[in-house]
């Protein structure tokens, strides 16, 4: 992966919430150099294999690891209820003007209104 100032950020965000306090360590653990964990938080080249590595090791999302998308946390809340399946279901096929009136629509309804 291409130099990506924001991706070093957030892996220097990871770590520092992790269990690891030396980046000797972290690197050990991994079985690469402190040079390449020293790379990957200066935004550097990263391999998805050693992304993959890092963001278990880690626990967070390999998403928000990588791409800033979702949470450092979206991992962890990967279950869908029935009703929000459907929700989806309604969605897709639908134009994006349709998609943005429902949603729109959900979001005006108030959360305590909300079935579960």
């Amino acid at each position: 992966m291409a130099y990506d100032p924001a991706r070093g950020k957030r892996i220097r965000e990871a770590i520092s919430l992790g269990n690891f306090r030396k980046v000797h360590a972290l690197a050990a653990e991994l079985n690469v150099s402190v040079a390449a964990v020293s790379r990957w938080q200066n935004g550097g080249h990263t391999s998805l294999e050693s992304a993959c590595a890092l963001a278990r090791l880690l626990d967070v999302s390999l998403d928000w690891l990588l791409l800033g998308r979702g949470a450092i946390d979206g991992h962890k809340n990967s279950t869908i209820s029935a009703t929000e399946l459907l929700w989806v279901m309604a969605l897709r096929g639908r134009s994006a003007a349709s998609q943005s009136n429902l949603i729109g629509l959900l979001e005006s309804i108030p959360r305590e209104h909300v079935l579960r």
